[in-house]
C-alpha cells in the first residue's frame, strides 16, 4: 500500500515538472518569436527609408515622372508628406490645419502641429491611434496647392506614389 502511494505521489510530482517547463517553454517561444517579429519590422522600415530616399534622390531629373509601388513596412495604412518649404515661404499666418489628412485627429494635430512649428519632420507613417514620424528629406516638395499629402495603402500594403523631377527637388504626387 505504501509503495502504491508512493508510486502515486511520484507521477503527481512528474505532471507538475512536465506542466511547468511546458509552460516555460511556451513563455520563451514566444517572447522569441515576439523579438523576432520585432527585428523584422525595423528591417522593413530601414529597407522602406533606404529605398524612399533612393527614389526621391533618383528621380530628381527635370522631366522625369515615376510612379512606384512601396512595400508598407509594419502594416502601416497612411503615408504623409509635408512641404516645409512652401510652409516656410508663405505668410507666416498661414497655418497647415491639414484637412486633407488621413487618419485619426490625432495625425491631424501631429503632423499639422509640426508643420506649423517647424520642427524638421516631413514625412509620417500613420496605423491605427500611431503617428510616426518617418524623416526629413529637404528635397521633396508637394503638388500646388496643397501643403500635405497622404496616400492610404493598397489591399496588397504598398504605397502608390509617383516622383516627378523638377531640377532641385522631387514632387511627391
Amino acid at each position: 500500500m505504501k509503495n502504491n502511494k508512493k508510486a502515486q505521489l511520484q507521477q503527481v510530482f512528474i505532471y507538475i515538472i512536465t506542466i511547468i517547463i511546458v509552460g516555460l517553454i511556451f513563455v520563451v517561444g514566444y517572447k522569441a518569436i515576439g523579438g523576432i517579429m520585432e527585428k523584422g519590422c525595423d528591417v522593413e522600415v530601414t529597407n522602406f527609408k533606404s529605398n524612399l530616399k533612393s527614389y526621391i534622390t533618383k528621380y530628381n531629373t527635370y522631366g522625369s515622372v515615376q510612379n512606384e509601388n512601396m512595400k508598407s513596412p509594419c502594416d502601416y495604412s497612411h503615408i504623409c508628406f509635408v512641404d516645409t518649404g512652401r510652409i516656410q515661404d508663405s505668410d507666416p499666418n498661414n497655418k497647415v490645419y491639414a484637412p486633407e489628412i488621413v487618419g485619426n485627429n490625432q495625425s491631424k494635430i501631429i503632423i499639422g502641429g509640426s508643420a506649423n512649428a517647424g520642427i524638421e519632420e516631413n514625412v509620417f507613417l500613420i496605423k491605427s491611434q500611431v503617428t510616426d514620424p518617418f524623416g526629413f528629406y529637404d528635397e521633396i516638395e508637394v503638388a500646388p496647392p496643397d501643403y500635405v499629402v497622404c496616400f492610404n495603402s493598397t489591399r496588397n500594403g504598398f504605397f502608390n506614389i509617383t516622383f516627378e523631377g523638377t531640377g532641385r527637388t522631387t514632387l511627391i504626387s
